[in-house]
């Protein structure tokens, strides 16, 4: 975390305002301004104070899941729309996230795992129900969303019957996208094709919550409580504190190890796991003679 790069973000409107100016000229940009879905999901972001940064080792903090302790890191995309659904996906990852005080591990890991799957479900399947005009822009590659919500291979156009059944009852077509993607990850291995990078990907990334989960099974409290505590004080309408507060916190050398990058021991171990997914995942992409998309500094 390059702490010269922190920006703290104390009022819903400040924040709003801040995020609007990540967007590029994009469908998600469009829902933001015209208080559609998107707008939804800032505002409830928007609940307490949050802080974005730039990384100081993207090395370890890319996969670090800084949202979860309140801050987003800046990132970049060769493709800009593609940029907007990573600040999508960790946005409503931290705007979705409950947090228990004196939490077990068994509920913890609970509460992880459902909003890791809704925060997918949603920037990965849903948010092309909603923005359907976002599909033809975002990847070029196929992406898991392809076979049932743009079946007939032009992306331009979301399946009749998908589009119904989210313009008719948006909570149960989200249900069903993400037990879509349940299903491929719960599948036995006679049911899937091993070799579909897309279905690599999804399997192999639920190993990865399990990882995360055993990572921070020491200190996940730790974070859970200092959560609380800066709801509490935001609620109670010092927002503004309540961030200094949270910062001095989380920079603390005995979360930081005496470097810069907040829980550095709990981010190389699980940086380390994830490269084994990505190792993974890119062998079956060439091996369809594609190439995945990273982050700039991501290779």
């Amino acid at each position: 975390m390059k702490l010269d790069s922190i920006v703290r973000l104390t009022d819903r409107a400040d924040i709003h305002d801040y995020v609007m100016s990540l967007w590029s000229d994009s469908p998600i940009r469009r829902s933001h301004a015209e208080g559609g879905l998107v707008h939804r999901v800032i505002d409830r972001f928007a609940r307490m104070p949050r802080f974005f940064f730039a990384p100081s080792e993207q090395a370890i903090e890319w996969t670090h899941f800084s949202p979860w302790w309140g801050g987003i890191l800046l990132c970049d995309y060769d493709n800009p729309v593609i940029r907007d659904l990573r600040y999508l996906h960790e946005i409503f990852h931290a705007a979705t996230m409950p947090y228990v005080r004196d939490a077990n591990a068994p509920t913890f890991e609970a509460m992880n795992f459902r909003n890791e799957r809704e925060a997918s479900s949603f920037t990965e399947l849903a948010i092309y129900c909603e923005l359907p005009d976002l599909r033809p822009i975002a990847f070029d590659h196929v992406i898991f969303a392809d076979r049932f919500l743009f079946p007939n291979g032009d992306r331009t156009s979301l399946d009749p019957e998908w589009a119904a059944r989210w313009k008719e009852d948006r909570g149960l077509a989200f249900q069903a996208l993400m037990y879509e993607r349940a299903k491929v990850i719960l599948a036995s291995d006679e049911e899937i094709d091993p070799d579909d990078p897309q279905i690599v990907w999804l399997r192999r990334y639920g190993e990865q919550g399990a990882a995360w989960v055993r990572i921070w099974s020491d200190r996940f409290r730790d974070v859970q409580h200092a959560m609380l505590d800066l709801e509490r004080r935001s609620r109670d309408g010092d927002r503004r504190g309540a961030l200094d507060a949270h910062l001095d916190w989380l920079l603390d050398d005995s979360r930081t190890d005496r470097s810069t990058v907040p829980f550095r021991h709990e981010a190389e171990r699980f940086r380390t796991t994830f490269d084994d997914l990505i190792r993974v995942y890119d062998e079956a992409m060439r091996a369809r003679h594609q190439t995945a998309v990273s982050g700039r500094g991501e290779n």
